[in-house]
């Protein structure tokens, strides 16, 4: 039988599922999509070896138990570690293309100079253990965005912008390419504390040309709900911006990003 845990962030409340044998949800995390499997034993020892105490049923309800997110290569539930805590335990589907986890680990240490990754705490080929993202202090950064821009908050709204466009400079000129910042949506969130996280790094990839700043900035100038809004606040010329974003394309440099800044009204 599960026990309730109730959190601070009242979004984690759910239920603990230990991991033993014959768990019912934790079979069903280790297996996904199915409910049994032959690598069930195969993981659930190394993972008591690295110190998992239990998962914590929570989140959006999939095939009948709750989790954080699902992907095409893997499930993440919340999970407990007698070194670490509470975190976002990612682990790979059994019926995933991918081989292995470690190539978005890779990607993940290489993305870290900018600041955007969450903590990576533990790993292996089969699981990545990482800094759980709280509701209660992160929210999606559109979500974030539209509450500045509807309220007129000029001051506001130039603050995350900043905070994101200096973050998505630092992971362009680290040559990786997270490829789905075109459309945030759920992939991108803002802190207390002034800080930017962006998550699901699994399609993410090693670039010379990488283009998270334009991708960004073509969602916020095209296809944001309240783009019109937006460029009134800044007083946005569409046309100086995509030049900005030509200009930066073809060396990626401090002064064409500070251009950028200035065409967005944001310096």
């Amino acid at each position: 039988m599960a026990l309730e845990y109730i959190s601070e962030d009242t979004a984690l409340d759910g239920e603990v599922h230990f991991l033993v044998p014959g768990d019912f949800y934790v079979k069903q995390v280790l297996c996904y999509p199915r409910s049994d499997c032959s690598e069930y034993s195969e993981r659930i020892k190394p993972l008591l070896d690295d110190g998992f105490i239990y998962f914590l049923e929570t989140g959006t309800s999939v095939i009948g138990i709750r989790v954080l997110g699902k992907g095409y290569s893997a499930i993440v539930v919340a999970a407990k570690n007698t070194k670490y805590g509470l975190g976002a335990l990612k682990i790979l589907r059994i019926d995933s293309r991918r081989s292995s986890l470690l190539w978005e680990v890779e990607v993940m240490k290489r993305a870290q100079i900018s600041g955007l990754v969450p903590r990576l705490y533990t790993y292996r080929d089969f699981y990545i253990f990482q800094e759980l993202i709280s509701p209660r202090i992160c929210k999606p950064f559109s979500v974030v965005l539209e509450k500045l821009v509807l309220n007129g908050d000029v001051r506001g709204v130039k603050r995350v912008l900043v905070d994101a466009l200096k973050s998505l400079f630092k992971l362009d000129v680290s040559g990786i390419d997270h490829t789905e910042l075109n459309r945030p949506g759920g992939h991108m969130f803002y802190c207390e504390g002034d800080r930017v996280v962006v998550i699901d790094w699994e399609s993410a990839k090693i670039s010379p040309r990488p283009v998270n700043l334009t991708s960004f900035i073509s969602y916020i100038v095209f296809r944001f709900k309240y783009r019109v809004e937006l460029g009134e606040l800044l007083n946005w010329s569409i046309e100086r911006i995509l030049s900005a974003l030509r200009n930066y394309k073809l060396t990626y440099s401090n002064i064409e990003f500070e251009n950028i800044l200035s065409a967005l009204g944001l310096n």
